[in-house]
């Protein structure tokens, strides 16, 4: 199996990333803990998680850009060398770390959602396209259907802020 055509990451990076659950060779086999499968299963499977979310903030996916990739790619390996490391009992993800949000699954989801957050100006000025832009429909309207005048509905003397002519 080969990661699908929307992931993110290089399981060859992954190893180098936790070398000890990799085989001499510095890479995942069918005898590795976690086996080769595994690790692209892992990487399909956050990739489409940062997908969802790179697609809830706008962004056009896969993303294609290759600067943008390169730093999705290196997202992804961190997470599945963390998610390695947990399989094998050690690390943030494994099953005597401290994790005060309850599940593997949320530190996950909040890694991704603080990640897109930090990230989602760079990879727009990268050129990842962004088709939607979630404060875009933020606006005012001048006139009504009929074409009449209308007041803001919030004004500056609705928060005490008058002005005075000196003049």
């Amino acid at each position: 199996m080969a990661l699908l055509a929307n992931s993110y990451g290089d399981t060859g990076e992954i190893a180098a990333l936790v070398p000890r659950y990799a085989n001499q060779g510095n890479t995942f086999d069918p005898t590795t803990r976690p086996t080769l499968l595994q690790v692209e299963s892992l990487c399909d499977q956050v990739s489409a998680l940062l997908n969802a979310m790179l697609a809830n903030a706008g962004f056009s996916i896969p993303i294609a850009d290759a600067d943008a990739v390169l730093m999705l790619d290196l997202f992804v390996n961190q997470e599945v060398a963390a998610l390695c490391e947990g399989i094998n009992g050690s690390g943030r993800f494994g099953p005597t770390a401290k994790n005060a949000s309850g599940s593997r699954f949320t530190m996950m989801l909040s890694d991704v959602m603080e990640f897109i957050k930090s990230s989602a100006l760079g990879l727009e000025r990268l050129g990842a396209t962004r088709t939607y832009d979630p404060i875009a429909g933020i606006s005012y309207r001048a006139t009504d259907e009929s074409g009449n005048d209308t007041a803001p509905i919030f004004q500056r003397s609705a928060f005490g802020n008058v002005f005075k002519d000196w003049d």
